[in-house]
């Protein structure tokens, strides 16, 4: 995948184990990116709302953390 993404890597794709996210500002360069991406991977989803990414919930606007995730570690 590293040698797919090359110079897109952290400029608005972040990939880590098996999961990828793109991010831009607008539908419509959003919806380009992943266009190409598709091209280069067949697996996918779009327009979700809600993901979780490593300990993380992103939502639109925002991101938290997986309380679930770190339940040992605060109790």
């Amino acid at each position: 995948i590293n040698s797919i993404l090359g110079e897109h890597l952290n400029k608005f794709i972040i990939v880590y184990l098996n999961n990828i996210i793109i991010y831009l500002i607008t539908k419509e360069e959003h919806r380009e990116y992943v266009k190409w991406m598709l091209v280069a991977i067949k697996k996918y989803k779009f327009f979700i709302r809600k993901t979780d990414f490593i300990r993380f919930i992103i939502k639109l606007g925002y991101i938290s953390i997986d309380l679930k995730k770190i339940k040992a570690i605060v109790s």
